[in-house]
């Protein structure tokens, strides 16, 4: 989230892509907001610097299939959305992957006539 500023009373939600579905990333942010507010979870110390790079820094999913691994197992979805909502959207994300798997893009293409 973006930090507040003395100009706004608004939240800014940054990351999200183009292609998000503005409720659920409302919803999803108020869930995280909630979960932070009512189970006080112990976070982690303060990263200086660039925190890709930092090794003690908490991981990022490198690609969506790793994205979909952890929103599947997350006990904070479940518990804010419902399991059988969870499944839903993972079974959404699954197949959009699976699509793209099957998929050569031009770059690949490019790359492929390139080490030939």
């Amino acid at each position: 989230m973006k930090p507040q500023t003395d100009d706004t009373d608004t939240q800014n939600t940054v990351g999200k892509g183009a292609d998000a579905n503005p409720y659920l990333a409302l919803a999803a942010t108020l869930a995280a907001v909630h979960h932070g507010l009512t189970t006080e979870p112990e976070l982690p110390p303060h990263t200086a610097g660039d925190a890709y790079q930092a090794p003690d820094a908490l991981p990022v999913p490198r690609d969506l299939g790793e994205a979909l691994a952890d929103f599947d197992d997350s006990k904070i979805a479940q518990n804010a959305f419902g399991a059988a909502a969870v499944r839903h959207y993972a079974h959404a994300i699954q197949h959009e992957i699976d699509a793209h798997r099957g998929r050569v893009t031009d770059i690949e293409l490019d790359r492929g006539f390139l080490r030939a």
